[in-house]
C-alpha cells in the first residue's frame, strides 16, 4: 500500500514537471512575450486588412474613440488610393511614454504602448501618380487589449 502511494507521488511530480516545461515553451510564464505576440498578430492583421481595403474589418482594431472618424475617412481612401508596397521602418515599445529596453527576443520589460513606422508606396487617383509616405501607427493597450490609433489623414493629402 505504501509503495502505491509513493508511485502516485512520483507520477504527480513528473506530471507537474511536464506542465511546467510546457508552460515555459509556450511562453505563458512570460507576460511580456505574450503581450508582444498578441501585438504582433494584431499589427499584421490590421495592416493586411487595411492595405486590402477591408476597412470595416480592420476597424475592429481601431481605438473606440477613433473608430467613427476612421470609417468616415476610409471611404475617401478607398476611392483614391491603391497600395503598392509597405515596409516597416521602426517599432518602439514604451511604458508610460518612456522607451523600454529590448533584447533580440523583444522587450525585456512591461510595455503599454508601441509606435510603428511604416513607409507606403501608393498610387493616387485620378492622376495615377506614385507617392511615398511615412506613417506612424500608435498602438496602445486598453483593458488588456491592443488598439491602434491610425494616422489616416496621411493617406488623404
Amino acid at each position: 500500500m505504501q509503495y502505491l502511494g509513493y508511485r502516485h507521488f512520483k507520477s504527480m511530480k513528473f506530471f507537474v514537471f511536464i506542465l511546467f516545461i510546457s508552460a515555459i515553451s509556450c511562453g505563458t510564464l512570460d507576460p511580456f512575450n505574450q503581450s508582444q505576440k498578441e501585438l504582433d498578430v494584431k499589427i499584421k492583421t490590421f495592416n493586411f486588412e487595411f492595405e486590402s481595403k477591408a476597412f470595416d474589418r480592420s476597424a475592429r482594431f481601431v481605438h473606440p474613440d477613433y473608430r467613427g472618424d476612421f470609417l468616415k475617412k476610409t471611404l475617401e481612401v478607398s476611392k483614391k488610393t491603391s497600395f503598392l508596397e509597405a515596409s516597416t521602418l521602426d517599432l518602439k515599445f514604451l511604458l508610460n511614454d518612456k522607451s523600454v529596453s529590448i533584447s533580440p527576443d523583444g522587450p525585456t520589460e512591461e510595455f503599454n504602448k508601441a509606435e510603428l513606422t511604416i513607409r507606403y508606396q501608393l498610387s493616387i487617383l485620378p492622376s495615377t501618380k506614385l507617392k511615398t509616405i511615412v506613417v506612424k501607427q500608435e498602438w496602445i493597450k486598453l483593458n488588456n487589449t491592443w488598439f491602434v490609433i491610425p494616422d489616416i489623414d496621411s493617406f488623404l493629402n
